[in-house]
């Protein structure tokens, strides 16, 4: 491992942490791990960047490569931390989306396998001991009261809270992701017990979608510490632009758009109503009642917490990213490893940990009833996203070997053909 590798290439932003397919969307966090028997407010963003595996040759063998509906990332991530999942880009599509999680084989919501992902709904019988339930879905067997559903959705979450920050553990609490090496802590190896051999060192997030279009509504919401301290998101409006997204403010202020600001002075994130007293600068855009989030815009600020932050959050400096080429001499030129056919390339797959995914410290989140029934989603999912989670020093061991870039000719099937004048 390069003692000159700048680590900060693992951290993400508001324009590069986002894992896409197909025009759906997963973020990864890992923030600080939660600590004690207390049930803790939302942990802050600790944004990653995601690294797709189709581009780095010396990712291990046994991991998933893109086809079809289905893309495959790799993310640095650091033993002990905790981590969460945000999807709450998906809320511009134009359909309503059902989300189906899988940590290391089970789902996080149900603790049931999830070799094949399907949403399922449990309205009279337990699905493990197939027999009626109690009140409000309480099994006697189980001892405890389960989901209406196995995946969260935009139709019964609120707007701006569409995350997972751990394994459900009872309605309006989940136990915090957390990293770890011990094999004892894992969810999933406990869950599946003699098949533990059977859970896989990844996140599989699949997405559904919706039959008909929804309609569009407008809704105000905030990721706000729990010390007081404004942390993230406003909304106003359906669908944003490319353009806003990277920070082009030239255009007009109609609430056909959506506007972004940022405010990262830490804290936890958790749903408020429109009762902040929000303060937002700006010296190119009308937003007296506008919000929102990415790194680099200008400053906002919450009146109630400017004696604790001081006047506003300030903006995060661009890192920039150290490049590390190997030198090669061919026909009497030398050339970057990047510039060699992949024959040329001296390339050793990395044998990766294997970090589990244990519960951690209890967070105050709700997995929320969909008021849909099942025949309101299409049966198939769109887009099914692959993350796997790597240790940092062999996420560092794959980088370095360098990146090989996917050709895509602007030309499209006009590539071989005379054009121009």
């Amino acid at each position: 491992m390069s003692e000159e590798f700048d680590k900060s290439v693992f951290d993400g932003s508001w324009q590069d942490y986002q894992m896409s397919c197909n025009g759906f969307y997963c973020g990864m966090n890992t923030p600080n791990a939660l600590s004690g028997n207390r049930t803790f407010s939302l942990p802050p963003y600790a944004k990653r960047k995601p690294f797709l595996v189709d581009e780095y040759p010396a990712c291990p063998e046994n991991w998933m490569r893109s086809k079809g509906r289905s893309k495959s990332y790799f993310v640095a991530v650091e033993e002990g931390k905790g981590m969460w999942l945000d999807f709450n880009d998906n809320e511009h599509n134009t359909h309503h989306v059902a989300i189906v999680v899988s940590i290391q084989g089970i789902n996080p919501v149900t603790g049931l396998p999830c070799e094949d992902a399907a949403l399922e709904q449990y309205l009279d019988k337990c699905p493990k001991h197939d027999i009626e339930f109690g009140p409000d879905r309480y099994c006697e067997k189980c001892g405890y009261k389960w989901p209406k559903q196995n995946y969260i959705c935009t139709t019964g979450t609120p707007s701006g809270s569409l995350w997972l920050d751990g394994f459900r553990a009872a309605d309006g609490v989940v136990r915090q992701y957390i990293m770890t090496a011990e094999k004892l802590k894992s969810v999933a190896g406990n869950v599946l017990g003699k098949d533990s051999e059977k859970r896989v060192f990844a996140v599989g997030v699949s997405f559904f979608l919706s039959i008909d279009k929804k309609k569009p509504n407008i809704t105000r919401e905030v990721r706000i510490g729990s010390s007081g301290g404004l942390f993230d998101t406003f909304y106003k409006s359906a669908t944003p632009t490319p353009d806003m997204i990277m920070g082009d403010w030239d255009y007009p202020n109609d609430q056909d758009y959506q506007t972004y600001y940022t405010c990262d002075s830490g804290g936890d994130h958790m749903l408020l109503g429109d009762s902040l007293d929000m303060e937002v600068k700006s010296s190119s855009v009308d937003v007296s009642d506008q919000t929102t989030s990415v790194d680099n815009l200008p400053r906002a600020t919450s009146k109630s917490t400017a004696k604790r932050f001081g006047k506003g959050a300030k903006r995060k400096s661009v890192r920039r990213t150290k490049t590390y080429k190997s030198g090669y001499y061919k026909d009497g030129e030398v050339i970057t490893e990047q510039q060699l056919s992949p024959p040329l390339r001296q390339v050793r797959q990395v044998d990766a940990q294997k970090l589990e995914v244990g519960a951690g410290a209890k967070i105050n989140q709700r997995v929320y009833d969909d008021p849909e029934k099942l025949d309101f989603w299409r049966d198939e999912p769109e887009a099914i996203i692959c993350v796997n989670y790597v240790a940092e020093k062999d996420a560092i061991a794959i980088i370095e070997q360098g990146k090989e870039e996917i050709e895509n000719n602007p030309e499209g099937f006009l590539q071989d053909m005379p054009v121009g004048n």
